[in-house]
């Protein structure tokens, strides 16, 4: 769906940054505009048990908005070596802090797509490739729903088109 990710009902959203939690990308200025103080204290707490690394996830409680957790993903950059294999690994370990704090629903933006430099279609392809096998793997999930919440009209004719080439 198009729309604004810090409005989406869902037990988790995913907050693409880098090892410093940075905000600086339309998300995490977003998220960080909209969670208000007590967020930006719960990410200095994240902050306080060291970076994260590439492709790696931590979450935090949200403030202000529907989703009750952020998961945070360092997200790989376009430019670095695996970058591809590193947007795989990122997204497959949100799916499982996800599963192991046992959510049921997590929205998702574009993972790597904006600031990151990543072509729109490879990020998607990706990504959706990811989370197939991701619950191909698992033995079992607690997760039930994942949303796409993307920021532009072209974001959402990219997904739609990748998921019908999944279907075949």
């Amino acid at each position: 769906m198009q729309g604004d990710l810090v409005k989406a009902t869902a037990d988790a959203i995913v907050h693409p940054t880098n090892s410093n939690y940075y905000f600086g990308g339309e998300v995490g200025q977003a998220i960080s505009r909209a969670g208000g103080k007590e967020f930006q204290q719960e990410v200095e707490n994240l902050k306080t048990q060291g970076s994260i690394g590439t492709a790696e996830a931590a979450i935090c409680p949200g403030h202000k908005f529907a989703a009750k957790f952020v998961i945070h993903v360092n997200s790989p950059t376009w430019s670095e070596n695996n970058a591809q294999q590193n947007l795989d690994k990122a997204v497959k370990n949100v799916l499982k802090l996800a599963d192991d704090k046992f959510l049921k629903s997590v929205a998702l933006p574009s993972i790597s797509s904006g600031n990151a430099g990543f072509p729109k279609q490879t990020a998607a392809q990706i990504i959706l490739a990811s989370i197939r096998d991701y619950f191909k793997n698992a033995k079992s999930s607690s997760l039930k729903q994942i949303f796409f919440v993307l920021y532009d009209a072209e974001s959402v004719n990219v997904y739609t088109t990748e998921l019908a080439r999944l279907d075949n």
